[in-house]
């Protein structure tokens, strides 16, 4: 992600390949010892995250807390309410890049707009926006603070939303049993984000809020979305780091160049020649293992044995192809998705008078083909960005 300097003026090297970039998301409930936890505990990563997104942050006489190598970013203090969330942008990273901080006239979301002439992910990306919320209670029945398009802007450049939102949803947790009015609440945001192709990130299912009562049920509120712009980069989301003692869990979000390649050939075992295959198996001579073995030895032997019995396989058992059917934008979250839908779907009709079973099959059948036809567009957006143009002779 960094420019060379000393590339500048004179003959022009080329540009260093992409690097990736990473982004830490935590809920720190207005604790110093919660950031302080967070913050020491990158040194069980491999290299410290690009960015810190966090949510309720401590502040102390209308402060927030430095940390060595980080510079903070955070909305103003406005009629003396508090920021509610902040950027914390690793040194050497923001050495390299251009950024923009845009506040939208309150304390609990913001933006960051990056910028670097060499690109982030491929020297066509030069810029992409960072979109950081805590919503909590609105104050009508069924809303939360920050609205919907706020948090799900339309814009022209890469866009990674991100926050504690506060809402229930089966896409993000399909195995929840929900009530009407978190169906209700939650519905206009994921209905934004699936109309104008947003990803939810995170692995479905994977709780990243236990509550510290023994009544409360676990859940999945912090959340993050990529548009499609930004979607193909995506490469992981992951929760490596320790409890900070919040009852939320730090998350680590990972973006970096993919690679456009096909997946590896598999066996078809539908179409193995089984009968000569157990001919040629049973005609198969295995050596006897050696006498006083070493790791060295046994390691070869196995080696040398396990490769003639595979080498019966490859001969007798043609390989899977690519045809008309396969669905290249397919991916394990439309799986998961589909297994929601269709468990929500077997509920509701063994009770077809439970107002909430049939929310939930509506809530789980929009959220799985909406899904799809993300998939899709966003399949055909990477395919557009990957062509390379013809020049007619």
């Amino acid at each position: 992600m960094q420019h060379n300097p000393s590339s500048w003026g004179g003959e022009q090297a080329s540009p260093p390949p992409p690097k990736p970039f990473t982004l830490v998301q935590h809920n720190c409930l207005g604790s110093w010892d919660v950031f302080l936890l967070l913050f020491g505990s990158f040194t069980q990563l491999a290299h410290p995250p690009s960015i810190v997104a966090l949510q309720d942050p401590p502040v102390y006489r209308g402060k927030l807390p430095s940390f060595n190598s980080f510079r903070v970013i955070s909305p103003p203090m406005s009629g003396g309410c508090k920021p509610r969330v902040a950027f914390y942008v690793y040194s050497s990273f923001l050495s390299s890049i251009s950024l923009l901080p845009r506040f939208f006239g309150r304390g609990d979301v913001m933006a960051l707009d990056l910028f670097t002439p060499n690109g982030f992910f491929n020297p066509s990306t030069t810029g992409f926006t960072i979109i950081n919320s805590y919503s909590t209670k609105g104050r009508a029945n069924n809303t939360r603070s920050v609205p919907p398009d706020i948090v799900f802007p339309s814009s022209p450049l890469p866009t990674l939303t991100l926050g504690d939102l506060n809402i229930h949803h089966p896409t993000a947790d399909p195995l929840r049993t929900f009530k009407e009015d978190e169906i209700a609440t939650s519905t206009p945001y994921f209905d934004r984000a699936m109309d104008l192709g947003f990803s939810l990130l995170n692995t479905p299912g994977v709780f990243t809020r236990f509550s510290m009562s023994l009544i409360g049920r676990p859940g999945v509120l912090d959340l993050a979305f990529a548009c499609p712009l930004l979607s193909p980069y995506f490469s992981e989301w992951s929760d490596p780091l320790p409890s900070t003692g919040s009852d939320q869990i730090p998350i680590l979000l990972r973006f970096e160049a993919p690679l456009f390649r096909a997946p590896p050939p598999t066996p078809n075992w539908a179409l193995s020649d089984w009968a000569a295959l157990d001919t040629s198996l049973k005609a198969t001579v295995i050596s006897s293992p050696p006498p006083l073995p070493t790791t060295s030895s046994l390691d070869i032997w196995l080696s040398t044995n396990l490769g003639k019995v595979t080498s019966q396989f490859a001969l007798h058992t043609p390989m899977k192809r690519v045809t008309f059917r396969s669905k290249p934008w397919w991916s394990e979250l439309l799986s998961v998705l589909r297994r929601a839908y269709n468990s929500a779907l077997h509920s509701s009709k063994q009770d077809r008078f439970d107002a909430s079973l049939l929310a939930s099959a509506r809530a789980a059948r929009s959220a799985y083909f909406k899904a799809i036809k993300k998939a899709k567009r966003a399949h055909w957006s990477s395919f557009l960005a990957s062509a390379t143009p013809q020049k007619s002779s």
